[in-house]
């Protein structure tokens, strides 16, 4: 479990052009019932969204946190209950519903944020309720959601909230701050933040959750304040401890609620092929660019070239059955 000791690159950044895929937000409110949304990266719109409020056996929360993806499912948790979903990574709708065998005394002092799937584990961001009198948490379970260890910080006034690994090394958010995850080289279940200086974020903004997109090498990072609600890509110096946010999109124009705080971010692939975003390669997605053909549709242009023609065409014959058997 020392994964997130692992060496460290001078400077890293994205290339926004080609970002594809998808991005599930969580939109923690206390007055309003919570959902989770997807954002679109080729669209650049919110166009899913999910109530788990509304699925037999999810205990209501006012916050439910799609915390990682592993490939095979989209995790999804809340921050006061022990609640332990699988999803289905493009869809959303629920294959699983299920909990962690843990202490309900838990969730008395601290409560459960985004998350991070690194080597066949899934990692945890604990905040405590109040960080002036208690500490953050890591916590790490397998793909069943039993536990393989807990770790803990000594930093004081500090709630991690946003979570997620990038190359091996685990990055986070919490209490206005951008640090990176360093495990302690003499106590195992010690961990430490380094702070980075992060720029571009309005200082009324509160840092939410972090994703990473390893085919474009991006690191999103989404957040919020009362009037308004973004997402961002951020540029990292590990050698000077800096990180640089750029806007990517406001989230609240897109169709993201304002009033809620995307407290966790996940990252999901595009399906090659996949015009409609279902996770698969199939008759709709060649009626979609069909009936596009000509136009500037942004959900049919698979390509980006500002054009549904031909080549949209082939990628969706070429890729056909891509993702129809997961």
């Amino acid at each position: 479990m020392r994964y997130f000791l692992g060496m460290l690159g001078l400077c890293w950044g994205f290339s926004l052009a080609y970002s594809d895929g998808y991005l599930w937000l969580s939109a923690a409110s206390t007055s309003q019932t919570p959902q989770v949304y997807r954002f679109n990266l080729r669209t650049a719109q919110i166009d899913r969204t999910v109530s788990p409020a509304q699925v037999n056996g999810v205990p209501p929360s006012p916050d439910y946190t799609p915390f990682a993806y592993d490939g095979s499912a989209l995790y999804l948790g809340a921050y006061d209950q022990g609640l332990f979903a699988r999803l289905h990574g493009y869809t959303g709708s629920f294959l699983s519903v299920g909990a962690y065998d843990w202490c309900s005394c838990f969730f008395g002092h601290h409560g459960l944020r985004d998350g991070a799937a690194a080597e066949g584990v899934l990692w945890r961001a604990a905040p405590p309720h109040n960080p002036a009198y208690s500490y953050s948490y890591l916590v790490a379970t397998d793909p069943n959601g039993e536990l393989v260890e807990m770790l803990t910080t000594f930093a004081q006034n500090f709630a991690l909230t946003g979570l997620e690994s990038v190359n091996g090394t685990l990055y986070g958010t919490g209490s206005g701050r951008f640090v990176r995850i360093r495990r302690d080289e003499q106590n195992d279940w010690l961990f430490h933040v380094v702070d980075y200086a992060l720029s571009g974020v309005p200082a009324s903004h509160q840092l939410g959750g972090l994703a990473y997109d390893p085919l474009s090498q991006t690191l999103y990072m989404a957040t919020a304040s009362e009037s308004e609600a973004a997402l961002w890509s951020v540029q990292i110096d590990d050698a000077q401890q800096i990180a640089t946010a750029s806007l990517v999109a406001l989230l609240h124009e897109k169709g993201y609620p304002l009033g809620s705080v995307p407290t966790a971010l996940t990252w999901v692939p595009a399906i090659p092929g996949d015009a409609n975003g279902d996770g698969c390669t199939d008759d709709a997605d060649l009626l979609n660019v069909l009936f596009n053909f000509g136009g500037e549709h942004l959900e049919s242009d698979l390509n980006r070239d500002g054009v549904v023609d031909d080549a949209d065409l082939l990628e969706v014959l070429f890729q056909f059955g891509q993702g129809c058997g997961n």
